[in-house]
């Protein structure tokens, strides 16, 4: 949905109370008359839709009764973005990063991307990041085809994709994309924190943590709708 700039004759006092509204919403001007204009007509925008999507997460991911209530959220740059850390539990103390960007109009079916990162310098933690994508790209290459990729810091992009179990595409709402955001990013992070225990027990082979892996993802393919 495209944006157009018009002129509106308005007065300075509603001017006023819409720059305060905006301000305690974390949006300007322009993006909280378009949300009330909006509501007024019954349209979805999509920035209520990602609104949608991000409420139902944090409530998923947050909230009191969260199945994996490992999270912490951060500071939001934009309504399009979605940020979560996650400690490890691994020397030096490592934090994971999640950050969900959605696109106002996806592309190709691709309505965002999921980067995943551990801020550091350290070498044997990026090469570790490195190795885990490779064992986890290798799990879910098992059962379907996933455009992701990793850098020279150990940083992973991973492009998000709606998939069905019937095999048929439909539109779904931003709370069943919030469900099946919150239950991929548990998934991966629950995977992540395997991998780096079995790293500290050093007892673990690694077909034995591809096999843990490749069993968690498959709990999480039980899912009628899946990234």
């Amino acid at each position: 949905m495209g944006k157009s700039v018009y002129s509106l004759a308005l007065s300075d006092e509603i001017i006023a109370e819409i720059d305060r509204l905006a301000y305690q919403n974390n949006t300007n001007r322009s993006g909280l008359i378009n949300s009330i204009l909006a509501e007024y007509l019954q349209f979805t925008t999509p920035e209520q839709r990602m609104r949608e999507v991000f409420d139902r997460m944090e409530k998923l991911l947050l909230g009191a009764e969260a199945e994996h209530p490992a999270f912490q959220l951060m500071s939001l740059p934009s309504d399009t973005m979605f940020n979560l850390r996650s400690a490890i539990r691994y020397k030096y103390n490592p934090t994971a990063r999640y950050s969900v960007e959605l696109y106002r109009q996806p592309e190709e079916g691709v309505f965002g991307e999921l980067r995943v990162s551990i801020r550091t310098q350290n070498r044997n933690l990026i090469e570790a990041m490195k190795q885990f994508y490779e064992l986890w790209s290798s799990v879910e290459g098992e059962y379907r085809q996933v455009e992701s990729a990793v850098d020279d810091q150990g940083r992973i992009a991973r492009k998000l994709q709606l998939n069905y179990r019937d095999g048929e595409n439909r539109d779904v709402s931003g709370l069943t994309v919030g469900d099946v955001l919150s239950a991929y990013i548990t998934t991966f992070d629950r995977a992540l924190k395997y991998y780096f225990e079995c790293l500290q027990d050093g007892t673990v082979s690694k077909e034995q943590c591809l096999a843990a892996l490749r069993k968690l993802y498959e709990q999480y393919l039980q899912g009628e709708v899946v990234l």
